[in-house]
């Protein structure tokens, strides 16, 4: 898998139905997130820009970008705001402008003199004019990386290989990623701009999301042993993501790499699970189940999918192939019930001057 392959969330409003854990994961940044908001809208100019990184289909968004609106607002009820969502250019925007048009969640209802906008290019380089951003969000983002820097045979994830080469490979990447996400950032925002972002995190002596992991990449070995992949598109199938630490995501601050931008803020938390807090509730494996396994077709269905080969016959249809995945990661998950053990991690990043 190279960079060209790398997909954007699963379109037709597939990933915005399906991402409440997505959701439960981006609660713990809205403190921070309003912090910001009431900073910026004390001395900022008139109209207000706010970049939403990574906003894929925009189910996520509607809550905090509204919250931010409304405190930018405080001081002038009518001042202008410009929200504009980026994300890859293969994104499903149509869904996003649909849920603004027509959703009772979406953050134009009630509002005025609010303009969203989408640009389809990459946060990893510049997406916006130099000085032109107030305020910036990502959430459940910034671990998809900007390609992936190894194949693996041993697990669906690089940095859950055996191989110390190629966990080193994804630590690199993630670094090179992160250092280009801060100065790109360094030149979107005005002096006094913030961005805020919440992305998988990595434990200390677990990185985290290894159950899920794990029944994932059985899932997928199941079905190349039923003859449904080939062996090179399972190699293919090296997710481009992973979690970071603290440590490596303070240190191009510390190194003076970006020196127009502050740390304000870094931290780690234990990742909710929404759906296993459904199952103590329910006691119902099979509901269980089919959550993660709609939630992980979502998010990783269109990577697993580019890594399929060319000029499918209808015996392959890459649809039949997810539904197969789907169901028989399903099955793994009902049969072994757990709550998630994960991290996240919390960054709030200010321009100085």
């Amino acid at each position: 898998m190279n960079s060209a392959t790398i997909a954007a969330m699963a379109g037709g409003g597939q990933y915005n139905r399906h991402s409440r854990l997505q959701l439960a994961n981006l609660q713990s940044a809205l403190p921070l997130w309003e912090h910001a908001a009431a900073a910026v809208g004390q001395d900022s100019a008139s109209l207000v820009t706010i970049a939403d990184y990574g906003a894929s289909q925009g189910r996520n968004s509607m809550g905090p970008m509204g919250r931010a609106i409304d405190l930018v607002r405080e001081r002038d009820a009518d001042r202008p705001v410009q929200v504009v969502h980026t994300d890859l250019p293969s994104n499903d925007f149509a869904s996003l402008f649909t849920l603004l048009a027509d959703d009772p969640a979406s953050y134009l209802r009630g509002r005025g003199e609010v303009h969203p906008l989408a640009v389809g290019r990459s946060y990893f380089d510049a997406v916006l004019p130099a000085g032109s951003v107030d305020l910036g969000w990502s959430s459940n983002a910034l671990h998809w990386m900007s390609h992936s820097p190894i194949e693996v045979d041993d697990h669906a994830w690089a940095t859950f290989s055996a191989c110390a080469q190629a966990r080193s490979a994804v630590d690199a990447v993630l670094a090179d990623d992160w250092l280009r996400f801060l100065r790109a950032r360094s030149r979107e925002l005005r002096p006094g701009g913030r961005v805020v972002c919440q992305f998988m995190g990595r434990g200390e002596e677990q990185q985290g999301f290894e159950w899920m992991a794990d029944h994932f990449w059985q899932a997928i070995l199941a079905l190349r042993a039923a003859g449904q992949l080939t062996e090179a598109e399972t190699r293919r199938m090296t997710a481009p993501s992973a979690g970071r630490s603290p440590e490596q995501i303070a240190a191009p601050f510390a190194a003076g790499l970006v020196p127009e931008l502050a740390l304000d803020h870094v931290s780690r938390f234990v990742s909710p699970d929404p759906f296993w807090d459904e199952y103590r509730e329910t006691g119902d494996a099979a509901r269980l189940g089919a959550r993660w396994a709609a939630m992980m077709r979502a998010a990783n269905g269109p990577n697993f999918a580019a890594a399929l080969g060319s000029g499918l016959d209808p015996a392959r249809d890459r649809d039949a192939l997810l539904d197969a995945l789907t169901q028989e990661l399903a099955w793994r998950v009902a049969a072994d019930p757990q709550r998630s053990v994960s991290w996240n991690v919390l960054v709030s990043i200010r321009k100085r001057g």
